[in-house]
Parts: C-alpha cells; sequence; structure tokens
C-alpha cells in the first residue's frame, strides 16, 4: 500500500521519554490511540548537534548537517574570516540572529526537500521551504514577526495556536502534504524547565489539535490513505550551570570573539554555540596577519595548552577534534577514543586507508578505540563497523551514535578546530543571554539526542536515525530517489 497524503508534524524540543510517558499515561489520547496504536512508537536518534535547523536538514533531506556543511546554528569559516571584513558571509554565521534568511542559501543547490515530491503543500512554521510553493508557505508573512514576539517577550503559546489552526485549515483544504513544527515546546522549557505544568499543557494541546485533523480525514473517508507522522528534531535536558567558555579562552591567553560580543578586536579564538549543549572552537592559524587560515590538529592544540586547560572545566564532557592522520580524537580528563574509518573497497583489498571526509557513510567502515576510562562511555572497542552496525552497538549507550555523528560532523569544513559536549545539566554559554536557559540541548548525549518518532504505519525496525525519515516515508508514498542524489539515511521497513 502507498499512502497519498503525507501528515508531518514535528514538537520541537521534545524529548523521546517524555512524549513516551506522557502516551502511556493517557495524557496524550488522540496521539495513542489514532497514531502510536495504529502504528508504532519508537525511540529515533537526531543528529549532532542536536539543535534546530541542522537537526531538521535530516528530516527533510536524508543527509546530516556536515554532509551540508551546516555544523551548527552559529559557525566560523576560517578560509573567509579576514581582517577587517571579518563579517563579509560566509566569514561568521548565526542563524539564529541576522543571518537566519541564509540557512536556505547555505544549503546545496541541487538537493531535493520533501516539498519537491508532493503537490499540493503547505509549510507551517518550517525553516526549509525550498520547494514550497510561495501560496503553500503558510507563515511566511507572519512568522518573522512572531517568532520576533515571542523571544523578546517569551509570550509561545500563541504562536503554538496559530501553527494549530493553520495545521487544520490546510488538511482540511486536502493538501496532499503537510508539514507543521510546533515550535512551543522548546522555547519555553529553556526558561523553565523540560517537565513544568505549562510545558505539560502544551503536549496536551497538540494532541487535541491531532484529534482534530483526525476527524477531519474520517470525515472525508481520506484517514486509511494517510501517512501520520508525529517526531521532535532534537531533545532537551535540564539546565542548572552554565559554562562560560569564551571567558575561560580570554583567560587563558586566547582572546576569544562570539556572539553578540562579535565586535571584539586582536582575537585569537572564536566560540559558536549550538543549543548551548556543544560548541566549535576555532583558533587563529596564520602567519599573513588576515586570515585565520587552515583547521589546527588536535596534536598542535594540545601542544599549545588548549586542550589540557579545557577537559578541567567541570560539566565539560569531551573535547574532540581531527588529528594529523585525519582521525577524529575524542579527550576528557580521565581518557581518550579514537575515531577512524576506511573504505569497504580498501577493506575487500586488505589495504586499509583513511578516506576523505566526503564519502558517504555507507561506503565507510568504522573503528573506535580508547585508552583509559572511555570518554564516549562505551567501555568496548570496536574494529571495522558499517554504520548501522554502529549505530545498533551504540544506541542504548551515553553517547547514542557517536561514532558516526562526530564522523559526519567534521565532514563539514566549517565544523570548529575543536567540538565541546557538555554533560547532562551544564550548557556552555554563561552571558548575554535574554533569559536564563533552564534547559539546553545540541550535545552528543541520550536526553539531548533520543527522538520520539510516531506513526500510524507499523515500522519493526528497532534502530532508526532521523536521516532515514525522508527515505523511509518516501517510499511510504510511492515515491523513489534519483539515484544521482546521495543520501545518508536508508529505508526502514
Amino acid at each position: 500500500m502507498h499512502y497519498k497524503r503525507l501528515i508531518f508534524i514535528l514538537i520541537d524540543g521534545a524529548p523521546y521519554e517524555i512524549f513516551k510517558s506522557l502516551v502511556e499515561n493517557g495524557d496524550l489520547p488522540n496521539i495513542k490511540k489514532h497514531v502510536a496504536d495504529q502504528g508504532c512508537l519508537k525511540k529515533a536518534i537526531s543528529v549532532f548537534p542536536s539543535t534546530t535547523g541542522p537537526a531538521l536538514i535530516p528530516h527533510f533531506m536524508g543527509v546530516y548537517p556536515g554532509t551540508v556543511n551546516i555544523p551548527g546554528n552559529q559557525w566560523l569559516s576560517k578560509s573567509h574570516y579576514y581582517h577587517p571584513y571579518r563579517f563579509k558571509r560566509p566569514g561568521v554565521c548565526n542563524y539564529l540572529g541576522i543571518d537566519k534568511s541564509y540557512f536556505e542559501e547555505d544549503l546545496p543547490p541541487d538537493m531535493p526537500t520533501l516539498f519537491h515530491y508532493f503537490s499540493p503543500a503547505s509549510n507551517i512554521y518550517i525553516r526549509i521551504t525550498r520547494g514550497c510553493p510561495p501560496a503553500g508557505n503558510l507563515t511566511r508573512g507572519i512568522k518573522p514577526l512572531m517568532f520576533a514576539y515571542g523571544y523578546l517577550s517569551n509570550h509561545w503559546r500563541y504562536i503554538d495556536q496559530v501553527a494549530g489552526d493553520r495545521l487544520y485549515k490546510a488538511v482540511e483544504a486536502g493538501d496532499n502534504f503537510v508539514a507543521c513544527i510546533f515550535p512551543t515546546v522548546d522555547a519555553l522549557s529553556h526558561s523553565i524547565t523540560t517537565q513544568a505544568p505549562r510545558i505539560i499543557q502544551l503536549y496536551r494541546e497538540i494532541d487535541a489539535r491531532v484529534g482534530d485533523i483526525v476527524h477531519i480525514l474520517q470525515k472525508t473517508n481520506t484517514l486509511e490513505e494517510t501517512l501520520i507522522l508525529i517526531t521532535s528534531d532534537h531533545g532537551m535536558s535540564n539546565t542548572h550551570t552554565h559554562i562560560d567558555i569564551p571567558q575561560h579562552l580570554d583567560d587563558g591567553g586566547w582572546r576569544c570573539v562570539h556572539y553578540p560580543n562579535v565586535w571584539k578586536q586582536f582575537v585569537e579564538a572564536a566560540s559558536m554555540v549550538s543549543g548551548n549543549g556543544m560548541s566549535h572552537l576555532y583558533f587563529k592559524n596564520s602567519h599573513n596577519g588576515r586570515g585565520w587560515g587552515e583547521p589546527m590538529t588536535f596534536e598542535q592544540l594540545h601542544k599549545m595548552g588548549v586542550v589540557s586547560s579545557l577537559i578541567e572545566l567541570e560539566g565539560l564532557r569531551f573535547v574532540a577534534g581531527q588529528s594529523e592522520t585525519g582521525n577524529i580524537i575524542v579527550q576528557n580528563k580521565n581518557g581518550q577514543g579514537i575515531i577512524s574509518w576506511h573504505s569497504e573497497e580498501a577493506n575487500n583489498n586488505s589495504s586499509p586507508s583513511i578516506t576523505t571526509t566526503n564519502e558517504c557513510s555507507d561506503s565507510l567502515r568504522f573503528s573506535y578505540k580508547f585508552t583509559g576510562t572511555d570518554p564516549l562511555g562505551y567501555g568496548v572497542s570496536y574494529e571495522n563497523l558499517s554504520s548501522t552496525e554502529a549505530l545498533q552497538l551504540t544506541y542504548d549507550s551515553p553517547s547514542p551514535d557517536g561514532i558516526v555523528q562526530l564522523w559526519q560532523i567534521f565532514k563539514s569544513d566549517r565544523t570548529g578546530d575543536l567540538v565541546l559536549n557538555a554533560e547532562s545539566g551544564y550548557d556552555l554559554r554563561s552571558r548575554y543571554k535574554i533569559m536564563d536557559h533552564r534547559a539546553s540541548h545540541g550535545g552528543l548525549i541520550p536526553e539531548h539526542l533520543y527522538i520520539p518518532l510516531a506513526s500510524n504505519h507499523p515500522l519493526d525496525e528497532r534502530y532508526i536515525r532521523s536521516v532515514d525519515i525522508f527515505p523511509t516515508v518516501l517510499n511510504l508514498c510511492g515515491h523513489t530517489i534519483d539515484h544521482a542524489y546521495r543520501i545518508d539515511g536508508r529505508i526502514v521497513k
């Protein structure tokens, strides 16, 4: 059976465990009855960094953020960052600020999205709009003003109400694809924690909207031909301590530029956070006095004392960087791990070699070894794993899918010389916030990576990444992907 319609609902920032508990406890009766009980409720894995924007790319395009060179909501391009013209794009970027309109422009122009496969289609608040006709972008005119109002006032509930109204009308109009994100769970959780009564009420209100659209589908006898998916882009965890990384670098002699304090002069380092649970760090490596030059290796930064300085910080889970050989080194104060990979073809020829980071994950074999206490928490070394095997073996671990997720983020030439990951309960931004953050995301930890995937179609596969959603829903709706378009996801049954 192929479904004729797709209704794709994202609850921004909904952690899997909270969502699952609400379904099982009867707080979300419509989602349970009409979606999960008819099909499934799965624990899927998001991407690193687990933050809105980069984490939407897998859902709508089937690729990792690193594959399309968008390694976070903030980044710096060392080859384009110059004095005195350092703010000329693509030198530095903040998709949550003045660069918001460049997000889609920075995506590769030849890659399709889910919107290219369905007509008519509607988009409600989704940042990725490519392929959706202007008339179908139902919140295009009001989204900038509404989100600005939400950020400045912290009054977000009305924004979800508008989303629900637009969703109802699009389903009633008979659109074949309706994509809608409810942003308020994420936005309010940052200020009042992830399980505050007001947050739980937001889930209930979304559930009521699901009941409304199911009623429409039943009235029009189209429920059986409609695929309904409810998921999230990332999870969240409550935060009790903020680590001031820029101040730490300043104190160590590496004068640091960071948002919004981007006008600092004579800087030697940059910190670019995403979700506040992770950060890219860049260090000047230039001899001409203007540009920031080439990436710096883990070994170079270790000799400078940067790594040893950072790993002593309370709440910093690990520091990752690329070695001189191309491997990824993961370090904390108790141990070091090394991620390496080689092509399957080279393996078959008994001639292993490190490949370029642009190679697709389905043609690679991954290995991981560690000394001391394993910084990723696996407690075991792995050898010659496929991408799927790496997912399966690390699925229920302190660093879910960490081997592949760290590999994909370092595919991007905009990734920092070092990538920092915070412990649960900590984040990596202390100053210049409109409100004190009591919840964070972005990190490579279970609370941030585990997301719910509820579908009225049963999926038997246990191990699912968010990049798998794109090819899976297209397959269920009878669409095929051009073989010339290399994606990172796979069809799950």
